[in-house]
């Protein structure tokens, strides 16, 4: 038996294949919605679920007293309707630290040949920042964002930028619900970035593929520290809780209890 696709389903099927027919782009209006639901042959009730379901996806938007209109191409939504599961199971962190360190590390050569002198001065400057953090056990989680977004950027696509932009809040996040910062590998972490630069100042493509590897194995060994260090705890919590059932002499109390 086929199973009937729900009014609201269908109506985001309608409405996408609209946008597409039409060719609207970011900013465009949407027809009112009596006119749209007519033309597309279906209730208003289901248009407006549609319409609410897609602006959750940030395909569309609404804006009071004006309308709906074509959204801006973003990542946001994406981001926002990350289910918490996957926020609190930290093996996520990895799965997304893989997909980042193959998109970046598969580029990384390239970026020698297009990046500007002055970007390559700003990782510097971002570089050095870093480490003179670490050595005051403060966190550069900024400057590392600018730093990653500064190298790539000489692409000019901004796709991949987004899809950067993207894996890194969405490390973060998983980062900041799963795991302190590691104070001690602050300053290997900044040092790392500093001779990525060093290799781009060099004109370096083998030694900077090489550094830009081991900066991410690096990044891996942390993250399996951190997950064994909180696993440890997590156990070590669980045994605390017990013991102070396991202190009691239950079988004599059992015993009083039998008749």
């Amino acid at each position: 038996m086929v199973s009937r696709i729900p009014a609201y389903r269908q109506a985001q099927i309608e409405i996408k294949r609209f946008i597409e027919a039409r060719g609207l782009v970011k900013g465009d209006a949407l027809p009112p919605e009596a006119t749209l639901a007519s033309e597309l042959g279906i209730s208003r009730p289901s248009l407006r679920e549609g319409l609410k379901a897609l602006e959750s996806l940030g395909i569309v938007e609404s804006r009071h007293g004006e309308g709906v209109f074509v959204a801006a191409f973003s990542f946001d939504a994406i981001i926002e309707n990350l289910p918490y599961a996957r926020l609190a199971d930290g093996s996520s962190i990895g799965d997304i630290l893989q997909i980042r360190a193959a998109i970046e590390i598969g580029l990384i050569t390239e970026v020698v040949d297009r990046i500007d002198p002055a970007d390559v001065q700003l990782l510097r400057t971002l570089a050095e920042a870093m480490v003179a953090k670490a050595r005051q056990n403060a966190s550069f989680g900024e400057e590392d964002r600018q730093f990653h977004a500064a190298m790539f950027r000489c692409f000019n696509n901004d796709f991949l930028n987004r899809l950067l932009a993207l894996f890194w809040q969405v490390f973060r996040r998983l980062q900041e619900a799963n795991y302190e910062i590691d104070r001690k590998a602050l300053e290997a972490s900044a040092r790392e970035h500093l001779h990525i630069v060093e290799c781009l100042e060099q004109r370096d493509k083998v030694g900077l593929l090489a550094a830009h590897r081991k900066h991410f194995h690096e990044v891996f060994d942390r993250l399996r520290l951190a997950k064994s260090v909180l696993a440890s705890a997590a156990a070590a919590s669980d045994r605390s809780e017990l013991e102070p059932i396991n202190g009691l002499n239950l079988q004599g109390r059992l015993d009083r209890l039998a008749p």
